[in-house]
């Protein structure tokens, strides 16, 4: 899947964006902890709050904003486009 960043989550990073590679089907908490295995825990709070999205945490799937309570129910494909922003970019 391809993963973008903007804003806070671009300068946590360190990149725009990458190619995530998941085994199947992953939910959007799986893929947020995949990716702080590679760029830090700091990520995932910033991203999640136990299995809930952040209040100030835009997640983008497919150019859809999605708001779910639990991050557990959000399932994202490999060939799915995903961006993370602050809830008010600059």
């Amino acid at each position: 899947m391809k993963v973008e960043f903007i804003g806070v989550f671009r300068e946590m990073t360190g990149t725009t964006g990458l190619i995530l590679r998941m085994e199947g089907q992953a939910t959007l908490r799986q893929v947020v902890r995949k990716l702080a295995d590679e760029f830090g825990k700091d990520l995932e709070d910033r991203i999640l709050q136990g299995d809930s999205m952040t209040e100030d945490v835009l997640v983008i799937l497919n150019g859809r904003s999605i708001r779910a309570p639990d991050a557990n129910a959000v399932t994202i494909d490999d060939g799915d486009s995903l961006v993370f922003a602050p809830e008010s970019a600059p």
